[in-house]
């Protein structure tokens, strides 16, 4: 019962004084009661009174327990209904709590967005009041010309590595949501701190009906002249298309010469590029901007030399850019210079993607990506292909023909035939113009495929993409299959001549706009033509056609070379020793001006020591293989080749050990496992 009590009070609240009492009389009560059993031991009486009092006793008690456990679960009850008004009100409090929060993080969101909005508005035209009449109303020509930027600027932002900034009619789609005991619009408040706050160019037109049939649209930009676009009241259509373009290139100029570029306009682009220059604020720019504009020339100037030029420009004004040292190195692949070309990917991959402006570090995986690429290929480091391809991809998804021919070029530069005719026929059909182009089967237990391009019109080969051309080359040049080699060579070529004849007519007026595509015939395909011809067993033909190939060209010199070793070849098997001697001369001069040009690259190197191998040059065949895996450490066939020669000098267990080398990065090249089974067996 102690413990009892002692609950039931903790839940009444009895005070203290209150207990002593009760403790008393219940102390009392003990001495009379043990002083009444000991008499009613001795007088019947008594005992029955006594009897009747203990029963007495025990209802009393019963219901003295029944009271207190009635106030115990009143108590109860209360403290929980305590407890659940606690919850609620809590619950309340916290709900405010939360939707306060919600509103401050609301109109901080549109505080912060409308300070970096630098966005175009374009307000309500000014229009005559017929054309009103006929549906041509000021919101609606307002609308149609904020959708055209908008799609201009959506357009350049799929070619460029930046995102130029987004363009919305005034009025148009508001959210009329209505804030209490002010009525004034979340739009409103919205667009008011937009102005505010932000750097919103804002444009001002009206539509002007002239004599003769003719309107004129003028725009009115602050800060800017007005722009003024005429023409006849019957192309409206045509009328808002020239006004958003020059908007465009108003408000947006270095994303605009990106959208002419991208738009196949590549004169506007490159005279828009050098607008930027000539304008009078230029000289007041940061270096990054400069930098910026310099590296848009260099991409779209038809002189690569003078490209080359402004990208290093570019890069002095602002180091840090991703974009100069790209532009750099195209301008350098163009001309045919490699190592240059090599020299600036790889540092541009020493720059960090923080360092590049906000709307470009998205593109800096694809950019690294790309860099990378051009690297393997340049050192024989065909293994990591697939994946910088892949890593590629991601942003520039490019048609499905030119990832099979991509797929196809790395299995067959790591000499895995069977998959490289594979995706080669995958890629074919992908971008198959028809039965007379080509005729792709599969057979077992290898693919096969043979093609007849000899009926095709050049601009149904060019329909195949570079990609597929290039893999058709590559797949036929790995496999020693020369004659579809030389087929590759000569659609490579067509397709070249067709881009050529093409920008001979639209660019009738300025023919400096051609030269790009003549540089390209002259240092990329051309030279393939060449060797492939001398494979063949033409050398007079690819001798005369590889002279006409300018001699700062890696690749052209390193043609220039082989054809010569070719040449030798022949001239030794034919006994003529002395025209033999020549050419062998001849091709040691070339490879060694292929290696002068790109000291750091391996293929010349490997080239040579094929041709001093060919000649019985062991030793000397032996060090250029050296050479070339010094500086392709991943390229397989430098190493494969120096086991051939260790193998020929009969040290078969150095030879097994660059061939097992070999076949980290070359797993499934056939002749090298053939090879090695062959030095294991023969090994010291």
């Amino acid at each position: 019962m102690g413990e009892f009590d002692s609950g039931v009070e903790g839940v009444l609240g009895n005070e203290a004084p209150e207990r002593e009492i009760e403790g008393a009389v219940a102390g009392a009560d003990t001495v009379a009661l043990a002083l009444a059993l000991q008499k009613a031991g001795q007088d019947p009486a008594l005992s029955g009174n006594l009897g009747d009092y203990l029963v007495e006793q025990k209802r009393l008690v019963q219901l003295q327990i029944k009271h207190f456990d009635e106030e115990r679960r009143l108590g109860i009850a209360a403290a929980k209904r305590k407890r659940y008004a606690d919850y609620i009100r809590n619950g309340v409090y916290t709900g405010i709590a939360l939707l306060v929060l919600g509103v401050l993080l609301a109109a901080a969101h549109m505080t912060l967005e409308a300070m970096s909005d630098h966005g175009l508005v374009v307000d309500d035209f000014t229009v005559p009041a017929d054309f009103a009449a006929r549906g041509i109303t000021s919101q609606a020509l307002a609308e149609d010309l904020a959708s055209r930027v908008a799609a201009i600027s959506a357009a350049q932002n799929s070619f460029s590595l930046s995102q130029s900034s987004s363009a919305r009619a005034d009025q148009a789609g508001s959210l009329r949501v209505q804030i209490p005991e002010t009525g004034i619009s979340i739009d409103e408040l919205e667009r008011f701190l937009h102005r505010w706050l932000g750097h919103e160019t804002v444009v001002n037109g009206e539509l002007r009906e002239e004599s003769g049939g003719q309107l004129s649209i003028v725009l009115h930009i602050a800060g800017d002249a007005p722009i003024v676009v005429n023409g006849s009241s019957a192309d409206l259509d045509a009328l808002m298309q020239t006004t958003a373009e020059r908007t465009f290139a108003t408000t947006q100029p270095g994303p605009y010469v990106i959208y002419l570029d991208g738009m196949n306009r590549p004169i506007e682009a490159y005279d828009a590029a050098v607008g930027l220059v000539q304008d009078p604020r230029f000289g007041g720019l940061r270096p990054e901007t400069e930098g910026g504009i310099y590296g848009l020339i260099a991409g779209r100037d038809p002189d690569r030399r003078r490209g080359l030029s402004s990208a290093r420009v570019a890069i002095d004004a602002a180091p840090h850019l991703m974009t100069s040292w790209m532009e750099a190195a195209s301008a350098s692949a163009d001309l045919g210079h490699d190592q240059a070309a090599v020299d600036f990917q790889r540092k541009l991959l020493d720059l960090r993607r923080q360092e590049q402006p906000p709307g470009q570090r998205d593109s800096y995986p694809w950019v690294t990506a790309r860099a990378r690429i051009n690297i393997d290929h340049a050192t024989g480091n065909y293994r990591s292909l697939e994946s910088d391809y892949e890593a590629a991809n991601r942003r520039e998804n490019p048609p499905l023909a030119n990832r099979y021919a991509e797929s196809a070029t790395t299995a067959a530069l790591l000499h895995d035939e069977i998959t490289a005719r594979h995706e080669l026929i995958l890629a074919l059909a992908a971008a198959s113009v028809g039965g007379t182009v080509l005729d792709a089967r599969r057979d077992v237990p290898g693919f096969t495929y043979a093609i007849d391009a000899s009926s095709a019109e050049p601009a149904e080969r060019a329909e195949l993409g570079r990609a597929v051309l290039d893999a058709r080359w590559d797949v036929s040049t790995s496999a020693g299959d020369w004659a579809q080699a030389l087929d590759a060579a000569k659609a490579l070529v067509a397709d070249g001549q067709a881009q050529k004849s093409e920008a001979e007519r639209w660019a009738a007026q300025r023919p400096e706009f051609v030269i790009p595509m003549e540089l390209a015939l002259e240092t990329q395909y051309r030279p393939r033509l060449a060797y492939a011809e001398a494979m063949t067993g033409d050398t007079a033909s690819a001798t005369a056609l590889i002279s006409q190939t300018p001699t700062d060209c890696y690749l052209c010199v390193r043609m220039r070379a082989r054809i010569a070793a070719a040449a030798a070849t022949a001239a030794d098997a034919a006994g003529n020793p002395a025209a033999a001697a020549s050419d062998a001369a001849t091709a040691n001069h070339w490879f060694a001006e292929a290696v002068r040009q790109a000291p750091d690259l391996p293929m010349a190197y490997y080239e040579w020591g094929q041709a001093l191998l060919a000649r019985g040059d062991l030793t000397g065949a032996a060090r250029e293989f050296s050479l070339a895996h010094d500086r392709g450490p991943h390229f397989a066939d430098p190493l494969k080749a120096w086991g051939d020669v260790l193998a020929k000098q009969g040290d078969f267990k150095q030879a097994l050990a660059k061939y097992d080398e070999a076949l980290k990065d070359a797993p499934d090249w056939a002749a090298l496992k053939q090879a090695r089974d062959a030095a294991a067996g023969r090994r010291n």
